[in-house]
Parts: C-alpha cells; sequence; structure tokens
C-alpha cells in the first residue's frame, strides 16, 4: 500500500511545483493531484497540455508518482454533456491532464441540486453524466472513480447522502457497467450520512472500492484533518479495508490540516501526516 496526499492547499499556496516537491521530501510515495481545490485551475486555461506535461517531467525528476486526481466540482445539475459547456470542458481537461501525470484514477463528483427546499439527486441524468465520460477515460487511459457524497440541507440543518450508502454506491457503479469506472470511500463524508467509516467500508467489495479519501472527523462536519485528531477508530477502519481485500493506496483528503498551519510548518505537518500515514499502513499490514 503506497501513501499519497492531496495538493489542494499545498498547490494554491506554493504552486504545483513546490508542492510536489514538498511532498516528495515529507517522504510521501505518491501525491494525489487536486484540480478541485486549484481555483484558477489550469484545465481552464488552453495551455494545460503543456503544463501538465511540464509537471510530469517534474514529478519524474523527482520520483514522485501520481497515482490519482480529483476533477473539478464545479459541474452542476442542468450543465451539458458536451465541450461547449466549460464547466463539463474542465472535467474533461482534468481526465486528461491526469492522464499525463500518469494517474490511474480520477475521482468525480456526482451533481445534486435544492428544489422547492427539498435536497435532490438526479440519479438518471448523473448515469448519463458519467457515461459520458467514459469514452474520455478510454481515450486517455484512466479510471473515474465514483464517490459517496453529501449534501448539506441549510433549511433543516441536515446532512442528506448523494449516494450514501454503501449499497447506493455499489449499485451505481454496478449500472455503469464499466471496467473503467470504480467507487472511492470518503471517510468522512461516510460519517456524515449514516456509517462510521469502517462500517461503511464494510459493506463494500474489493472489487469495485479501489480509490480512498482519507481524513478524521466527529461525525458532525466535513472535517478533513488529519487522522487521530478527531473521533475516528482508524484500527477497526484499516481492519476494514484488510477485511475486504483492498488493493488500492492510502490516500489522504487533509485540506482543513494544513488550512491554518503557517507557511514555515508546512514542511514538519506534512512529515508528521506521512509518519501517521506509515502507521496506517502498518495497522493495515498486520490486521
Amino acid at each position: 500500500m503506497k501513501l499519497s496526499v492531496d495538493t489542494g492547499v499545498l498547490s494554491l499556496r506554493f504552486g504545483d511545483f513546490e508542492a510536489a516537491r514538498m511532498i516528495k521530501e515529507a517522504g510521501f510515495d505518491c501525491l494525489d493531484m487536486t484540480y478541485a481545490c486549484d481555483i484558477h485551475s489550469q484545465v481552464l486555461n488552453d495551455d494545460f497540455h503543456e503544463y501538465a506535461t511540464r509537471l510530469r517531467q517534474h514529478l519524474d525528476t523527482l520520483g514522485l508518482e501520481c497515482n490519482q486526481a480529483h476533477a473539478p466540482f464545479i459541474f452542476n445539475q442542468g450543465d451539458k454533456f458536451t465541450l461547449d459547456d466549460d464547466n463539463y470542458k474542465a472535467v474533461v481537461r482534468s481526465i486528461e491532464s491526469a492522464s499525463i501525470l500518469g494517474a490511474k484514477y480520477i475521482v468525480v463528483h456526482t451533481t445534486g441540486y435544492t428544489s422547492n427546499s427539498s435536497v435532490l439527486f438526479d440519479r438518471e441524468y448523473n448515469i448519463e453524466y458519467f457515461r459520458s465520460l467514459i469514452p474520455y477515460c478510454e481515450k486517455f487511459g484512466i479510471k473515474m472513480a465514483v464517490e459517496n457524497l453529501f449534501t448539506y440541507d441549510e433549511k433543516r440543518g441536515a446532512y442528506f447522502g448523494r449516494l450514501g450508502t454503501p449499497d447506493e454506491l455499489t449499485s451505481f457503479v454496478k449500472e455503469l457497467d464499466s471496467p473503467l469506472v470504480c467507487a472511492c470511500v470518503d471517510t468522512g463524508h461516510a460519517s456524515l450520512t449514516g456509517y462510521s467509516p469502517e462500517d461503511f467500508i464494510s459493506n463494500m467489495s474489493g472489487d469495485i472500492l479501489k480509490v480512498l479519501h482519507i481524513h478524521d472527523g466527529d461525525y458532525k462536519g466535513d472535517k478533513h484533518t488529519l487522522p487521530y485528531l478527531l473521533e475516528f477508530n482508524w484500527a477497526n477502519i484499516m481492519r476494514s479495508l484488510k477485511n475486504i481485500n483492498y488493493e488500492g493506496d492510502l490516500t489522504y483528503e487533509i485540506v482543513c490540516y494544513f488550512a491554518k498551519i503557517p507557511d514555515k510548518l508546512i514542511p514538519e505537518a506534512l512529515r508528521f501526516a506521512e509518519m501517521t500515514g506509515r502507521h496506517l499502513i502498518s495497522l493495515f499490514e498486520n490486521a
């Protein structure tokens, strides 16, 4: 099991190239290229292909892999599945860019919406959306991971799942019926839709679950912080992954962990995160 971390906050503060260097120096095996947090998003620029090529060369020089990526989540209910739609184009370009970086997987969000004060999920629209992206995955040689998500209902002060149960996530992936589509389980999201992370994982199959977003939480909010800082039971989580024969990497999505740390302390924060990740991997290996 390799150890990876999202680029999110690091890229926003230091740029992708410096973020990669810092991640490598901290001892990580891989990075998760997070287009979702890159607001200026290089994939919206017409030189995105050349940029990704230079970044891939940089990663190769460092000896750092890009194991997965995260597509922008600016695509909205009702957007068109055409490259004339900027939001759709950004997702497609992120797929191509991630493939240039060598990523095996890219996480793509489903869409949700609110109508008449109700939080809704249009399954048919989302199935069509993901099916429209499969040819691009095939063209660029990368797999797409569907994530368990939530929508926060401000009126009711409650979280509602969007593929928020293991059965819903599994059935959505199976309906797409493509070897280029798998599942991503986000531990924090699982905790907001009625599950402990270990129970959510235990009800998945290792044949479908290929990608992780690992972070700690308190069952009350989407915290995205380092394991052991809040309430999740990490021994149980790693055991559940072992029990379903999970064969993927351990990938952090800990944007909030880095958010308030001063720039000069980020290298030490990264090193501590790396040490914590190695401990989690040892729990998995010894489960």
